[in-house]
């Protein structure tokens, strides 16, 4: 029997959020929590929060075909690198830019 995953059952866990605010909030605590880890702490825990939440997670050379470039897609926020590493850096640095972003408009 296959586990089916539905939005109700990741927001009964914590993934995502149901509103605009939790989720910018929870993007954010996830890029504070993802920055300061090394390399395979910090896929680790971004392949989980992929899973969790329903996002995407496509790994550079994964198919004969295409993509060359890793992409991935968690809380609403696209990134994409040369490779995974570069790749959850550039959702992290884009997940800050939005909340400092954010943070400037409300002030």
């Amino acid at each position: 029997m296959i586990a089916r995953i539905t939005p109700e059952a990741l927001r009964g866990a914590g993934y995502p959020p149901p509103d605009a605010t939790a989720l910018a909030a929870w993007r954010e605590d996830l890029a504070a929590e993802l920055e300061p880890l090394a390399h395979p702490a910090r896929r680790i825990m971004m392949e989980t929060a992929v899973v969790n939440s329903g996002g995407m997670w496509i790994a550079p050379g994964a198919t004969t075909w295409g993509p060359h470039f890793a992409e991935l897609s968690v809380g609403g926020v696209h990134a994409s690198g040369n490779d995974l590493d570069e790749c959850i850096a550039a959702w992290i640095k884009a997940v800050l830019r939005a909340a400092r972003a954010a943070a400037e408009v409300a002030a």
